[in-house]
């Protein structure tokens, strides 16, 4: 295995979550100045994915900043493919100093933490940042799940992504987790969101997230839950009902998901109260 190909194994030895993130990124190396306020598109407990104005060298070495976490950390540039455009921009990929909870996620995958605690004492960010309340993690949104079917989920959020958004869903129960692809069907501001669920073979797909039901079902704490945005992805258009297959056509909220954009949020809720109602009593 060549030196490069070891780096992105290790980038991506945890799990990737689509998420944007404002940076600014600041070159050490006082050969190359640059410093420009970026955007991560995806990042792990590894390093990060964002796109910036120039081509960084190979194996140089930035600074990264949250700056409205007051974080900031070192990193390696292991990637860089040209994207064009006019202005032309490029897709770095970088390599975390010190693997770990870096983004500030409150519900990061469990993979995260394998090295959070082995890293050497001089690698650590400064004590300061544990003592400064302002530079703890923050979270970015909170997500509570209230409803969810095979082929659909409702989340309640004061935040929620804009309709037709693709999505994926990190959701942690009885220790297990679950990544999830999704596209969001319905979205009412300040309330919450409704998702379809996608992504790889319907059956498997189906069988997964029936699972994940079980789990819930069995256990009386609250999920964890993550969603983050897919970049550069359409969302798959939802077919008519009429062609919807038997299987999914059986599904209530993944019905009312799906038709969630023709009705008013009152109507919507309503139905959504109703649908509640008639499982609690199916299974009282």
């Amino acid at each position: 295995m060549r030196p490069s190909d070891k780096t992105q194994h290790a980038i991506r030895r945890s799990t990737r979550l689509p998420l944007e993130v404002p940076v600014l990124v600041a070159s050490l190396d006082p050969a190359q100045p640059f410093s420009e306020r970026c955007t991560t598109t995806l990042v792990n407990a590894h390093g990060c994915g964002l796109i910036v104005p120039r081509a960084l060298a190979l194996g140089s070495q930035v600074r990264l900043e949250i700056v409205s976490a007051k974080r900031h950390t070192t990193a390696l540039v292991v990637e860089v493919v040209p994207l064009g455009g006019d202005p032309e921009t490029w897709l770095v990929g970088m390599e975390l100093g010190v693997p770990g909870n870096f983004w500030g996620i409150e519900y990061a995958p469990s993979d995260w933490k394998i090295e959070e605690c082995s890293a050497p004492a001089a690698a650590r960010p400064p004590a300061d940042c544990d003592a400064n309340p302002a530079a703890k993690p923050s979270p970015l949104r909170r997500w509570l799940l209230t409803d969810i079917s095979a082929g659909a989920c409702y989340l309640e959020t004061a935040a929620p992504f804009p309709v037709e958004t693709a999505v994926l869903l990190s959701i942690r129960a009885s220790n297990a987790e679950y990544l999830l692809d999704g596209v969001v069907r319905v979205s009412h501001p300040q309330t919450g969101m409704g998702v379809e669920f996608t992504g790889g073979p319907a059956h498997d797909r189906r069988a997964q997230v029936e699972q994940l039901i079980g789990r819930l079902m069995s256990q009386s704490e609250a999920p964890k839950i993550f969603v983050g945005r897919k970049e550069q992805q359409k969302a798959a258009s939802k077919p008519a009902p009429e062609v919807a297959r038997d299987e999914e056509s059986r599904d209530q909220l993944l019905q009312l998901v799906c038709e969630g954009a023709s009705l008013t949020m009152h109507q919507f809720l309503g139905a959504l109260r109703a649908q509640r109602l008639a499982t609690a009593a199916t299974h009282g």
